[in-house]
């Protein structure tokens, strides 16, 4: 079995170039400073504004779709989800507001005084979205960096490593050569342990579908174990929120295009994510002529969809994909003795 990346963990690389960090600008860190001062932790939707009674600071994502001028003084016009557009009052406004109907962070303090009373809005402060961006993406780099450099635990001699397939990632202690029939059953301890509710025959059967489609699409085995465990648990029942399905949460639409006709049936689960994530690999292993990028890409579009990616010009600011990312990588490592 041929890897699709050539040296995964060698180094730890940014997948995403940085021109500068936000944190060189003084504008951006007086902003997150005004932040913390206010105890913000997180933006809320622009509709929690209309909600407000008394007063409280929030801070909100949004777009400026131009100003106005009032009887009270200049505003910006703020665009709703729902299409409304909300009057917000400054003294002072950063000149890139004006510019182009930008999307920013916006620190505002809402004032109502009774139930049926007039929403007076004003400007704190305000920041543009892609430094946060860039912010999100240097803590990944830099937990990816700490994750790699954190000390390996003692070994432990009753745990036994399934170990590689075929061929080597970096360079582990030791290698392992072991056919199918021979490696399955390892797999289907490691998968048995982790979900107890699992009978023994459907246990052996995921660890069939793993180390089958693996060596079927080339992809180490034990990337794809780390995936599921993530995904899943190894629940083929599991479906979440926003739909995906499965061992490997396939996406209906990813599911449809695979000829997948039943997304929680093991095996054709499985086969949907191997080939999946092997399609990603193969593509940003030749944009990006570096393994360890290609494999964060990869698993960014797994979790995002390459659309996304391809926005982005590389992993999305996406919360659930900026912890997904360096979760999936640990667990690949933990599994490899890497």
């Amino acid at each position: 079995m041929r890897t699709v990346w050539p040296r995964v963990f060698a180094i730890v690389v940014a997948s995403v170039p940085l021109a500068a960090l936000p944190y060189a600008d003084e504008t951006f860190r007086a902003y997150l400073a005004l932040r913390k001062d206010n105890g913000i932790v997180s933006p809320v939707g622009i509709e929690a504004l209309q909600t407000v009674i008394g007063n409280r600071v929030l801070e909100v994502q949004g777009k400026i779709t131009g100003t106005a001028r009032t009887a009270t003084g200049p505003h910006l016009l703020l665009e709703s989800d729902a299409d409304e557009v909300l009057f917000v009052g400054y003294d002072a406004c950063p000149e890139w507001l004006h510019q182009g109907s930008p999307n920013a962070r916006l620190l505002i303090r809402a004032t109502r005084r009774k139930d049926d009373g007039t929403l007076d809005l004003e400007l704190l402060g305000a920041a543009k979205s892609t430094d946060f961006e860039a912010m999100e993406l240097e803590a990944l780099r830099k937990r990816v960096e700490a994750e790699a450099k954190r000390p390996k635990p003692p070994p432990r001699p009753q745990v036994r490593n399934p170990g590689p397939l075929t061929g080597t990632i970096g360079k582990p202690k030791r290698t392992w050569n072991l056919p199918a029939s021979e490696a399955t059953p390892y797999y289907a301890g490691y998968v048995a342990k982790m979900n107890k509710r699992l009978s023994n025959a459907e246990a052996f059967r995921i660890a069939e579908g793993v180390v089958g489609f693996s060596i079927r699409y080339g992809v180490d085995a034990r990337l794809i174990l780390a995936m599921v465990q993530i995904e899943s648990g190894f629940d083929p029942s599991a479906r979440s929120s926003a739909g995906a399905m499965g061992l490997g949460q396939l996406m209906p639409g990813t599911a449809q295009g695979l000829g997948i006709t039943d997304a929680y049936d093991s095996t054709e689960n499985l086969y949907g994510t191997v080939r999946t994530i092997r399609g990603h690999l193969e593509r940003y292993a030749k944009q990006t002529g570096d393994g360890y990028d290609a494999l964060v890409l990869a698993l960014a579009a797994y979790n995002a969809g390459s659309g996304a990616v391809r926005r982005h010009q590389g992993v999305p600011p996406y919360r659930q994909t900026l912890n997904y990312i360096p979760k999936v990588i640990a667990l690949y490592r933990k599994l490899a003795g890497i």
